[in-house]
């Protein structure tokens, strides 16, 4: 991602709501609450934008295990199944779940999920219609469950009975939405971003807004932006000012493009919100649309809740999607899904580097309470779950076995480049999550066309409360230092993201040699708040502001800005 992770856990367990604009609402009681400790704490578990519910990695085997024939009991495959009946199977002889009105048995995957057990042990006996499609595409489910898994259809009763549902956490959102002022009363992007958190569900809020270990790295993102200095150039015509650019020749209106950021699903609704009328489809296939109206490159996280296609279905005729890859030790695995990206026409491919492994806040997890993974978690996870999460007694022998939190392919090289290369011949390939100006340097030598410069939204490494991984404007600051000439190739570009919350910053960053900026959380919270309207006031906001700093400046063009209308003594 890029996504925002960062305040102390001690201090966000006290942190309450920020207030959000609302009417006077008799529907309003429901008012927007602190964010727990332990939906904070769940953040960390899903932290790499890797948590699932039936984040399958292979296909189950064809043959089922006895018990899962019998476990129907008197239930004749295909028959009608009362909410009463699924209830009853929620255990781990036997686990039933359903989804759109039809029940599964799942008993023999639990121990094979990659999202963990627990998630669907949690789960077991229960409708996960929300819950599944909030975080996958649908390809997921067809493409692996067994068809000797379907057990039944939900009777009529409790189909209506599910429909009539809401639970709490869905009634405070729905009457803050109905409180919320309209989009136009929206005029900075920290207004997108207070509204967001009062309607996104607060585990989903915990899985967008927090970061690794102490969080030092994403507040350095922001912070750095704040050290450094314009200068301004004054007595010139600014009075025809062009805020466009292109970026991996993708004509965009301002250089600005929307980062990869997992599982946008979860925040975004099916159903229509306040000034959007009628939202037949959510999170990625709506930020694609509002990117498409506003004219601006979208990357597709690898972990999105919407496929490629369906995003690609929901885009603009020409517009362009890239899609984010996260190689896997399998690597036919991720052969196959660059393949598939291909095939569903993806413009670019941008492979993460920064997760080997999952950042330092899964530590926590050892001292939170057993309940809080919500959303489920890798297989690595479950096996550091798998402990007693209880407090140690006194005398316990230290715990030496290592800790596995491993992501993706621990072997990767940048040999890559030119294996990835060859399965999407054509297509730019970019480099996301460079944290050293050396490696801008061997990235272009080794034939990407792109790289970003980023610490995965401070979700990855991270230091004490001072001292962290370097933001990514000081890593583009050391590539003008020491490699200047890669910041004017005409066939290399250099990107950066995390922390930019104004058009300024973005400004800041051109200053310095990128060629454009990625947004993450910004989308997402755009795109919770209102939906793909939500995208196009954000990047709206963002084009006035930088056509404002522009003139403020003096250029009139974004290739004008230059090291020279910048201070930075301080960074």
């Amino acid at each position: 991602m890029t996504l925002t992770l960062a305040r102390p856990l001690a201090r966000a367990a006290l942190r309450t709501a920020r207030s959000v604009p609302v009417r006077a609402s008799s529907t309003s009681s429901a008012a927007p609450r602190a964010v727990p400790r332990t939906a904070r704490l769940l953040a960390a578990a899903a932290l790499g934008a890797g948590a699932t519910f039936l984040a399958l990695s292979e296909p189950a085997a064809a043959e089922a295990p006895p018990h899962a024939k019998a476990s129907a009991g008197s239930i004749a495959t295909g028959g009608k199944i009362s909410l009463a009946q699924l209830a009853k199977h929620s255990h781990s002889k036997s686990l039933w779940i359903a989804i759109d009105g039809k029940v599964y048995d799942v008993t023999d995957f639990l121990d094979r999920h990659p999202g963990g057990s627990k998630i669907l042990a949690e789960n077991g006996g229960k409708d996960v219609s929300k819950l599944f499609h909030s975080i996958h595409p649908p390809t997921t489910f067809d493409k692996y469950i067994r068809p000797d898994q379907y057990v039944g259809q939900l009777d009529e009763e409790s189909l209506y009975t599910l429909s009539k549902e809401t639970s709490e956490e869905e009634q405070r959102i729905q009457a803050t939405r109905d409180a919320m002022f309209g989009i136009n009363s929206v005029v900075s992007l920290s207004d997108l971003e207070r509204l967001a958190e009062a309607v996104v569900p607060r585990h989903a809020w915990a899985y967008y807004s927090t970061g690794a270990d102490t969080e030092a790295a994403l507040g350095e993102n922001a912070n750095a932006f704040k050290r450094v200095y314009f200068r301004p150039r004054t007595m010139r015509d600014v009075s025809n000012t062009d805020t466009s650019t292109t970026v991996l020749g993708v004509k965009s209106s301002i250089p600005v493009y929307i980062s990869p950021t997992a599982r946008n699903g979860m925040g975004h609704p099916e159903v229509g919100v306040r000034s959007v009328t009628a939202l037949t489809s959510q999170g990625e296939a709506a930020v694609a649309r509002g990117a498409g109206e506003a004219g601006i490159l979208q990357v597709l996280s690898h972990f999105a809740s919407k496929s490629l296609d369906e995003v690609k279905a929901a885009a603009k005729d020409g517009q362009q999607v890239g899609y984010q890859l996260y190689l896997q030790p399998d690597r036919e695995q991720s052969a196959e899904a660059v393949r598939e990206a291909v095939k569903n026409g993806a413009h670019s491919i941008w492979l993460t580097v920064d997760t080997t492994i999952v950042g330092g806040a899964l530590c926590i997890i050892r001292k939170s309470e057993a309940h809080l993974m919500q959303l489920g978690k890798r297989e690595t996870e479950r096996r550091i779950l798998a402990q007693e999460l209880s407090p140690a007694p006194h005398g316990q022998p230290l715990n030496r076995a290592p800790l596995d939190y491993g992501m993706s392919e621990p072997k990767m090289t940048w040999d890559d480049i030119a294996w990835i290369r060859s399965l999407a011949p054509g297509l730019p390939v970019v480099i996301k999550g460079i944290g050293a100006w050396e490696d801008v340097v061997l990235a272009y030598q080794k034939g990407a066309d792109a790289v970003v410069l980023s610490n995965h939204g401070g979700r990855q490494l991270d230091f004490k409360l001072t001292r962290s991984a370097q933001p990514p404007l000081k890593t583009l600051y050391d590539v003008h230092q020491h490699a200047p000439d890669t910041l004017h190739q005409p066939n290399f570009s250099v990107f950066l993201d995390g922390g930019i919350r104004h058009g300024t910053d973005v400004l800041k960053a051109l200053c310095l040699g990128a060629k454009a900026v990625g947004l993450g959380r910004p989308a997402i919270h755009a795109v919770s708040a209102y939906g793909s309207e939500g995208v196009e006031k954000m990047i709206m906001i963002l084009q006035e502001e930088i056509d404002i700093g522009m003139k403020l400046l003096g250029v009139t063009s974004v290739d004008q800005l230059g090291p020279e209308y910048l201070d930075t003594s301080k960074l």
